[in-house]
């Protein structure tokens, strides 16, 4: 498991590496055992899908001094899941086995909106 998330990080990095800023990528995996949305997109959106990611988790807060966010974070009705971001990306990851399916959907939803924003 350890090796399949250091094998998807490095192939962020490459891909995000190797992107102009005007292209719009998005996959979205959603296996038996996690639900996993990875979004590039033109940096001038980010300040729209923070906000979109805010509403969604409210009341729980994410800040930062930083223009990057990584953290697995746990909302008020016990949904866990990985979020980072930077200006340009995005990848929100949840473990289907350590969360309910109204967790899911919600990570789901949340993540449908992201999508939409950045087709705005």
């Amino acid at each position: 498991m350890k090796l399949k998330y250091i094998l998807f990080m490095l192939t962020v990095s490459i891909v995000s590496s190797c992107r102009n800023s005007d292209d719009v990528k998005i996959a979205v995996k959603d296996s038996d055992d996690e639900y996993r949305f990875t979004a590039y997109f033109d940096e001038n959106k980010t300040e729209e899908i923070v906000k979109v990611i805010d509403q969604n988790i409210a009341p729980t807060t994410i800040a930062s001094d930083d223009d990057k966010i990584d953290v697995t974070t746990t909302l008020e009705d016990k949904t866990t899941f990985d979020l980072q971001y930077e200006p340009g990306e995005v990848m929100i990851k949840l473990n289907k086995h350590e969360n309910s399916k109204s967790s899911y959907s919600r990570v789901k939803k949340m993540c449908e909106e992201i999508k939409n924003t950045i087709g705005e």
